[in-house]
């Protein structure tokens, strides 16, 4: 009779439901994929730009695969939250700057819930104060220019020069060298003297955003 007794209590007893819990730890402006949300600081987002979150990643829940969790994310004004399976993008609406957060709530399938607000801040600080407005050059000659972008500080080593683009009637040759924090500009003209100019982007791999910028050419 006592052993029966036992075996209906332990059989009686509930399961325990562990509800899903949001990770928190360091968010640097160089990393590629949060997979934390601060615990005091804002994400740094560039301004047109977004960064990844791996959903996976920031919850736990001790009963429940990752993959059954259920996020709702609720964006605060001035950004954009865009799902891609358990990635998530979160960016600003085009052109703006400022303060802001959002929202995550996970849910488990049991219905146990749990949310974090992660404040976000939206940057912009891509300068090309050292860069020549116009470059003048000889017909059937070449020239070299140093080239400098101003960029947060934390992210200048992780800048990269795109492909530069020129009109190949004025210009025969047009690279770039070095990088964006210390680079230069090559350009060799060909024989017909004119007004032309080469266009070039630098990129932020962090940010997903590519900054464009065009400057005069004189081949004289």
């Amino acid at each position: 009779m006592l052993a029966a007794g036992i075996i209906v209590v332990v059989t009686c007893r509930p399961a325990t439901d562990f509800g899903p819990r949001i990770e928190t730890g360091d968010v640097s402006d160089t990393t590629q994929v949060v997979r934390a949300l601060p615990s005091s600081v804002a994400v740094q987002i560039s301004k047109n730009g977004y960064r990844e979150f791996d959903l996976d990643a920031i919850v736990t829940d001790e009963d429940d695969a990752d993959s059954t969790i259920r996020w709702s994310l609720s964006p605060g004004s001035l950004l954009n939250v865009t799902l891609y399976g358990r990635l998530a993008e979160l960016g600003p609406l085009p052109n703006q700057v400022g303060e802001s957060y959002v929202i995550l709530t996970a849910t488990d399938p049991g219905g146990l819930s749990t949310s974090k607000t992660c404040p976000v801040s939206v940057f912009d600080e891509f300068r090309t104060d050292y860069l020549p407005d116009t470059i003048a050059v000889s017909t059937n000659r070449d020239t070299t220019i140093a080239l400098k972008c101003q960029y947060r500080a934390s992210l200048r080593s992780k800048l990269n020069w795109g492909v530069v683009s020129y009109d190949s009637v004025y210009l025969s040759q047009c690279s770039l060298s070095g990088s964006p924090d210390s680079g230069a500009l090559t350009l060799a003209a060909r024989t017909s003297a004119g007004t032309t100019g080469i266009q070039f982007t630098v990129h932020d791999p962090v940010n997903h955003v590519d900054f464009n910028h065009g400057i005069l050419v004189m081949v004289r």
